[in-house]
């Protein structure tokens, strides 16, 4: 896959495009790009994806939301789903500004040749969202490329989106959030030095810094899984403000069941979480909580061989 984070540096090349956020690369976003490959495919055109490196709610309706994928992750998940190109632009006020005719005569036509335009059934684009799948048809055939519409997505009977996935997982339903996803949620960071209580207590754990945008789940313990140093390991995770020790910044950190060795500052590992095994608590004392920690390894373990013996 090719990547770019500016339109100059785009080839001259007939493309197939779709636009949008895509935070999370979700099972919606996925038959939207699958459709988008397959009609690339029959027509000999580049399939390529235009995103944004900043969610535009962060120009216009500032906070902008968590994040379930960073710039970076979307891309690593467009690469495996085999599209040809990521066109990567940052949400501007100026960009907010562009009426949808000027976006798809000046960016979509002529600076990457579009040909085909794949878009969803609730789409919409340029200023005010006046860009809605008929008017881009409209100016498709003004402009010399074809709108191709993919319905949305339903899973039970819900439709698939980025807003309805982190409410499931500010909630603690990362099963059901991983349902819609389409796969488990991730949390990505950087191995940092802790204070070593885990250790002492008996549950030596990594501590990752995890980048500010993600979104991170209802605060608790899960079950799940750690991506380390090229090998997969079953964990407990905990994400919270270790309320038993009065602290408030928030901690990510994984027990790894059957490690025994050390993990570098630095090292980038990654956190998959299966199942939520209970919410965050403070305990009247250290072995209360350390009483609780067995428990929960316990839990995790019998929550963990389910889900695989479930797959």
């Amino acid at each position: 896959m090719q990547t770019y984070h500016d339109l100059a540096s785009t080839p001259p090349l007939e493309r197939a495009i779709t636009v949008g956020v895509f935070d999370g690369v979700h099972r919606g976003h996925r038959v939207l790009l699958s459709r988008l490959m397959g009609e690339a495919r029959a027509r000999n055109l580049a399939a390529t994806v235009i995103t944004f490196s900043n969610h535009p709610h962060s120009v216009l309706n500032p906070p902008a939301p968590p994040l379930l994928t960073t710039i970076d992750e979307r891309l690593d998940l467009l690469g495996e789903l085999g599209v040809d190109e990521v066109v990567t632009l940052t949400f501007t006020q100026e960009l907010s500004r562009m009426t949808a005719e000027v976006f798809c005569q000046e960016i979509l036509v002529s600076k990457l040749g579009c040909k085909l335009l794949v878009v969803g059934d609730d789409f919409a684009l340029g200023y005010r969202r006046e860009g809605t799948a008929s008017k881009l048809t409209q100016l498709g055939e003004e402009m010399g490329f074809e709108v191709v519409t993919v319905p949305s997505a339903t899973f039970a009977g819900i439709r698939v989106s980025s807003s309805e996935i982190r409410q499931m997982l500010l909630e603690g339903e990362v099963e059901k959030a991983n349902e819609f996803l389409g796969k488990p949620y991730r949390l990505k960071g950087v191995v940092q030095k802790g204070l070593g209580r885990g250790q002492r207590l008996g549950f030596p754990t990594i501590n990752l810094k995890v980048p500010q945008e993600k979104l991170l789940p209802r605060f608790g313990v899960y079950a799940g899984k750690v991506f380390v140093m090229g090998e997969t390991w079953d964990a407990a995770t905990y994400i919270g403000q270790r309320l038993t020790f009065g602290e408030t910044e928030v901690a990510v950190e994984a027990h790894l069941l059957g490690f025994n060795g050390s993990v570098p500052q630095g090292t980038t590992a990654t956190l998959e979480l299966l199942a939520f095994v209970r919410s965050d608590q403070k305990f009247e004392s250290v072995e209360a909580l350390t009483a609780q920690m067995n428990h929960d390894v316990e839990v995790v373990k019998e929550r963990i061989k389910g889900i695989a013996q479930s797959n």
